[in-house]
C-alpha cells in the first residue's frame, strides 16, 4: 500500500503530463487558427437564451456622419472592380428590382436601349462604363433616396482574375423574386445559413452574416488579406462545403443560391456576378442589409463587428486544403463551366448533398 506521500506525488505527475498535453494541444490550435478561447468562455456562462428583438432598426447604432475616411474603409472590406460597378433600379409600374452596370452613355443619343434595340451592354459599341467613385459609396452608405437607386452592386472577380473576399448567396434569384427584392418566401432558409456559418466556424473561419435588404435572404462573406486568384478561393469556398457535409447533418441545402465569384476567370468582354453591399443606409434603418448574430438580430455596432472579422491570409487557406487533403489549390485551371456562366452551382449542390445524406 502505498503512502499518502507516494499518492501526492503520483498525482502530482499525472497533473504535470496532463498540463504538458493540454498545452501541447492549445499551441496546434493556436497555429492551425482554430479559436477555443471563446469556446472555453462560453462553457463557463450560464446558459442564455437571447430573444429575438422585433424592432431590428432601433437595435443598431447609426454613426452621426458618415465620414470620407469610412467609405474608404469600407471599400476595403468590400473591394470589388473600380472601373465598373452597378446600381439598384425599380421599375415604377410593377416594383420590380434589378441591377444594371452605369454607363456614361446610357439613354443619350448614342445608346442603343433609348431606341428599343435589345443588345447586351457588354457587346454595345458606345458601351461606356462608369468608375466607382468614393461618392458613389457614401450615397449607398447614407441611404437618402426615396426609391434605393443609390444601392450599389460591385463585380467581386477583379480583371486579372483574382477577388478579394468570397460570399456565400442565400438570397431568392428564382424568376420573379426580383419583384420583392430577391425575398425567399418561407424561412426554411436561415437554418441553411446558421448550418453554414457552424461550418465556417468549426473549420476556424469566423464569418461575417449579413441579413439581405429584403429582410428575407442572408449573405455569408468570408474576406482575404490580399488579393488571391478566384479560382482558388472558389476551390476553397466548395471544399469548405464538402468538409461541412461531413461535419454537420447537411440532408439539404436548397436555399444556398450561388458562390460569388461564380466564375474563375472573366469571360470575353463579360463582368461576371454582381453583388449588392451590405449596410446601406436605407435598409439599415429598417434592420437589413445589417450583419446579424445567431439569434438573428442586428448587432447594434455594425461597423466595430465589421472591422471585427479577421481576413484569411494565403498560408490558413494552404493549411486548410492540405487537413482536407484537396489537391493544391495553385493547380486550377481556370476554365468556365456553363454552370459558372449562368452563377449556379448545381453540380456542386448535389454532391454536397449526396455527402450530407450520408451523414
Amino acid at each position: 500500500m502505498r503512502s499518502p506521500v507516494e499518492n501526492i506525488s503520483i498525482l502530482q505527475n499525472q497533473l504535470n503530463e496532463l498540463q504538458l498535453e493540454n498545452q501541447i494541444l492549445k499551441n496546434i490550435l493556436d497555429r492551425s487558427g482554430i479559436p477555443y478561447l471563446q469556446e472555453i468562455r462560453r462553457l463557463k456562462e450560464p446558459e442564455k437564451v437571447a430573444e429575438y428583438d422585433p424592432n431590428q432598426g432601433a437595435r443598431i447604432i447609426h454613426p452621426k456622419k458618415i465620414t470620407e475616411e469610412m467609405a474608404n474603409l469600407f471599400f476595403a472590406r468590400f473591394w470589388g472592380r473600380q472601373d465598373v460597378y452597378a446600381k439598384r433600379n425599380e421599375k415604377k409600374s410593377t416594383g420590380e428590382a434589378s441591377y444594371f452596370p452605369q454607363c456614361n452613355n446610357f439613354w443619350q443619343e448614342v445608346c442603343p436601349k433609348r431606341y428599343k434595340q435589345k443588345i447586351n451592354c457588354k457587346d454595345c459599341p458606345r458601351q461606356s462604363y462608369r468608375q466607382l467613385t468614393k461618392t458613389d459609396i457614401l450615397a449607398h452608405l447614407r441611404g437618402e433616396s426615396y426609391n434605393s437607386s443609390d444601392v450599389i452592386g460591385v463585380y467581386p472577380l477583379l480583371n486579372n482574375g483574382t477577388c478579394r473576399f468570397l460570399v456565400y448567396d442565400f438570397d431568392n434569384h428564382e424568376k420573379g423574386a426580383e419583384k420583392y427584392d430577391f425575398a425567399n418566401t418561407d424561412d426554411a432558409w436561415m437554418e441553411e445559413v446558421e448550418a453554414m456559418r457552424t461550418i465556417c466556424q468549426l473549420n476556424g473561419i469566423d464569418p461575417l452574416v449579413e441579413r439581405s435588404r429584403s429582410g428575407k435572404g442572408a449573405h455569408i462573406w468570408i474576406f482575404f488579406d490580399k488579393a488571391i486568384p478566384a479560382a482558388v478561393a472558389r476551390k476553397f469556398g466548395f471544399a469548405l462545403l464538402e468538409k461541412g457535409a461531413e461535419q454537420i447533418n447537411l440532408t439539404s441545402f436548397k436555399y444556398y443560391d450561388r458562390m460569388l465569384p461564380a466564375q474563375d476567370m472573366l469571360p470575353d468582354g463579360g463582368l461576371g456576378n454582381l453583388i449588392a453591399l451590405p449596410l446601406q443606409g436605407k435598409a439599415l434603418r429598417n434592420g437589413n442589409s445589417a450583419f446579424i448574430d445567431r439569434n438573428w438580430n442586428a448587432y447594434p455596432n455594425q461597423w466595430e463587428i465589421l472591422w471585427s472579422k479577421p481576413k484569411l491570409s494565403v498560408e490558413f487557406i494552404e493549411t486548410k486544403m492540405s487537413e482536407w487533403s484537396v489537391a493544391s489549390i495553385w493547380d486550377a485551371d481556370g476554365e468556365n463551366t456553363e454552370n459558372d456562366y449562368s452563377g449556379q452551382l448545381a453540380h456542386a449542390l448535389k454532391r454536397v448533398q449526396r455527402m450530407g445524406s450520408a451523414v
